[in-house]
């Protein structure tokens, strides 16, 4: 196993976290002041996502109106160019 205070290793890797399992018996309540933070981060996560989504879908339309225009163009200059 690597030694994880070798600073040659860990110029190179990312420092690995050591997992502990949860303590035995439930968790601890929220507070309501917790909870409701807690469920506007992960609105604010959701709403995130579907911004992000939305911005991906707008390049991939531009990209694939910018293929057929850029097709359409060159479809005009072959029959401009083969009447002649």
């Amino acid at each position: 196993m690597d030694d994880l205070n070798d600073p040659r290793i860990s110029a190179y890797r990312a420092q690995r976290r050591l997992l502990l399992p949860a303590p035995p018996g439930s968790r601890p309540k929220l507070s309501r002041a917790r909870h409701k933070q807690k469920e506007l981060a992960e609105a604010r996560a959701e709403a995130r996502v579907a911004r992000f989504h939305l911005v991906g879908l707008t390049n991939a339309a531009v990209i694939v109106l910018g293929c057929l225009v850029a097709a359409g163009v060159a479809v005009m200059l072959v029959l401009l160019i083969t009447r002649h």
